[in-house]
């Protein structure tokens, strides 16, 4: 867990970068920093492996100060990935991977396997990659070997500074869900720092909206699109990404026309009609439309065989039922709870008015975005 309790930068000529800020990142979970230009987010995280100190204020890692820990060894724990990549040229692709552990004095046989294993987790077979030079990869490869080479030493921290900024955009979108995937599996503790909203919401647990050098709005992807802090926040995420809840609008809007037929009805005529509205079960209702039950098209190949049988014999009412004046939330758990494809609207003298199934609901929605 990472601490930041009462930090501040001022910068000698009088620039605050960081006002007084407060956050905790959670063990394991992908934090990401995000705001305009001059914001604070990429201070904020430079201070995690102290390339910047705060004037003020304190930074914790797992309860330590880090002030007090030695800033090699610091650095040297924390897994480190930029925008320039920063791959030694004149190094093949497996001794850039190793070069951390190889600074830590770990034997080679205790990283060899390790620097193989990372390589085929994103999709780099190490008997082809691994005697490469960076020259010789493209830069989606490049990007994958920085992250990768910040896993190494199996830091519990990794900081990312706009990582994927410089790629195309094929390859960024692809690193991204390659980023999302391989922390499902290490579930190491990453800040990620980014200017891109739609990056943020993609990869994050959590974001961090900053400006002017203060946290404007600290939560969920989910709840920042829900609840923006504030009208800088609505302008940053763009309305084209804000989800506002929709109102559920009367069950009549979500009704689609059912197939109707008397229970009287024979079973050859059933299915012929059923043949003709190309649906899998009819509404049986009298000839006042009052609702009396319902068959399926299988019901009916089952006892095709006996020709004085009606639909009547066949009819089942096992289908839920809701009045027309009931509240749209009722109708939509009705649907969620059902095994079956619908419900049925019926009114207070308990006559059909229509049917709710998931395509009209999905229609209805659609409608709101034409």
């Amino acid at each position: 867990m990472i601490e930041f309790k009462e930090v501040s930068k001022k910068y000698p000529d009088g620039f605050e970068a960081l006002k007084k800020i407060n956050l905790t990142v959670k063990t394991g979970e992908i934090f990401v920093l995000i705001g305009p230009s001059g914001c604070g987010k990429t201070t904020t995280m430079k201070m995690i492996n102290r390339l910047s100190d705060p004037s003020s204020g304190s930074i914790y890692i797992d309860g330590e100060n880090i002030s007090k820990i030695n800033q090699v060894q610091l650095r040297r724990d924390i897994g480190y990935v930029i925008q320039q990549i920063g791959l030694m040229p004149h190094m093949t692709i497996k001794e850039n991977v190793g070069l951390v552990p190889k600074l830590k004095k770990w034997e080679e046989s205790k990283y060899a396997g390790r620097v193989r294993e990372l390589m085929t987790l994103v999709g780099l077979d190490p008997d082809v990659y691994a005697d490469r030079y960076p020259a010789e990869l493209s830069g989606g490869q490049q990007q994958r070997i920085g992250v990768i080479r910040a896993m190494a030493a199996e830091p519990n921290i990794i900081l990312m500074d706009e990582p994927f900024s410089a790629l195309d955009p094929i390859s960024r979108e692809q690193l991204q869900e390659e980023l999302v995937r391989l922390q499902s599996d290490i579930q190491k503790t990453i800040v990620f720092v980014t200017h891109d909203m739609d990056e943020a919401l993609k990869i994050a647990d959590r974001i961090c909206i900053m400006r002017e050098g203060e946290i404007v709005q600290l939560d969920t992807p989910e709840r920042i699109l829900r609840h923006p802090a504030d009208e800088f926040v609505r302008q940053f995420i763009g309305e084209d990404r804000m989800q506002e809840q929709m109102p559920l609008p009367p069950l009549e809007l979500l009704m689609t026309a059912p197939i109707t037929a008397s229970p009287d009805r024979g079973i050859a005529a059933g299915l012929k009609l059923m043949r003709q509205k190309r649906v899998d079960s009819l509404i049986l209702v009298d000839h006042h439309r009052r609702y009396h039950g319902v068959v399926g098209i299988w019901d009916l190949q089952r006892s095709y065989m006996d020709e004085d049988l009606t639909l009547r014999d066949v009819e089942k009412v096992t289908v839920p039922v809701i009045d027309h004046l009931e509240d749209p939330e009722t109708a939509l758990e009705m649907m969620n709870q059902t095994p079956l494809s619908f419900i049925i609207v019926t009114d207070e003298e308990n006559r059909v008015q229509g049917i709710i199934n998931r395509a009209s609901i999905v229609r209805h929605i659609s409608n709101q975005f034409v």
